[in-house]
């Protein structure tokens, strides 16, 4: 049962901290690893408590309690990049560096699930007997 959940935590943490770091060179940015895997374990542990919270709630609350999540995990990204991380001539990155930082690093991530998820969808949906 600990194996999973590990596993879960270390993909999540290396993927995000990966994703990051791509987000900070297509922005030019310099992102230290250390402060990009400690971001992604405040917000790995951010995410799970949220998910827990609203277990066993409707849909529709738990969508929107997730829209505010990730709302809240960009503000977050910028306070905690404001003085961590540079722009290309050297300048801290400020409130607004840091949210854009975060919010490209999401959207590569929503890119990827897409790019992952849709054609293992096709390949499932074409090669599986149609469920009874």
């Amino acid at each position: 049962m600990i194996v999973p959940w590990l596993t879960f935590i270390l993909v999540g943490l290396i993927t995000y901290t990966g994703f990051l770091k791509l987000a900070a060179r297509l922005l030019r940015y310099n992102v230290s690893w250390k402060s990009a895997f400690h971001f992604a374990g405040i917000m790995l542990i951010i995410v799970i408590l949220g998910h827990l919270l609203t277990f066993n709630e409707p849909s529709a609350l738990r969508i929107g309690h997730n829209v505010v999540l990730l709302l809240g995990l960009v503000v977050l990204g910028g306070w905690f990049f404001r003085e961590r991380a540079t722009n290309r001539r050297g300048a801290i990155l400020r409130w607004s560096g840091g949210m854009r930082l975060v919010a490209l690093t999401f959207a590569i991530g929503i890119v990827a699930a897409f790019a992952i998820v849709i054609p293992i969808q096709m390949l499932l949906s074409n090669h599986l007997p149609p469920s009874p």
